[in-house]
């Protein structure tokens, strides 16, 4: 078995400028059995998914014990580097963001943080979210795992489709502005329209 040390440095490897990394979601051990099957390279876990295929709804409505125990599950079936789907993080469950090692000892190599409030959608400043990247990459260096953090910013879901504009580009290059010094990670958006 691949360690997770490996795994973790393995998936740091894929991310190649130019050459987009595209991560299939998964919510339990035969969906990263199959996804693995069909010649994924790496895998990540969709709250959404592991929420609503286990009778919870997504939004920090899964219990952090179930999200867990089902992430080290999946990464008992599979040999690929796995990460997982932490939605906010926060305020709503406050222990899930101070137990984020859970997330490395269920094997994790890495998680997705969002940047917006689960209760109501609005989003946190920007100063917060760097704090709560820092403090992340913090225990994760602690751990001694190159955890790989993927900041999400829910800029474009604050609006309809309609209104996807340049202003929104800009604010979203913004708040990623501050998060380009941190090391293993990436910064990705959610809804994007490309408008013509």
């Amino acid at each position: 078995m691949t360690s997770q040390v490996q795994k973790a440095k393995s998936f740091r490897k894929l991310h190649v400028p130019s050459e987009p990394l595209i991560l299939f979601n998964i919510w339990d051990p035969g969906s990263a059995k199959a996804v693995g099957d069909a010649g994924a390279k790496a895998l990540a876990t969709s709250s959404w998914a592991v929420s609503e295929s286990n009778g919870y709804t997504d939004g920090e409505h899964t219990p952090l014990s179930f999200v867990m125990e089902n992430l080290r599950r999946i990464v008992e079936a599979t040999d690929l580097p796995v990460t997982v789907d932490l939605e906010s993080g926060t305020e709503t469950h406050p222990r899930r963001w101070r137990n984020d090692r859970s997330c490395l000892k269920g094997g994790a190599i890495g998680c997705n943080l969002e940047d917006s409030f689960p209760e109501n959608g609005s989003l946190r400043k920007t100063a917060q979210q760097v704090d709560r990247i820092r403090q992340a990459r913090q225990r994760a260096d602690e751990a001694n795992v190159p955890f790989f953090i993927n900041a999400r910013t829910d800029v474009f879901i604050q609006v309809s489709q309609k209104e996807h504009n340049g202003a929104l580009v800009a604010q979203v290059l913004e708040r990623a502005q501050p998060m380009q010094r941190q090391e293993q990670m990436a910064f990705s958006c959610r809804g994007w329209r490309i408008w013509p």
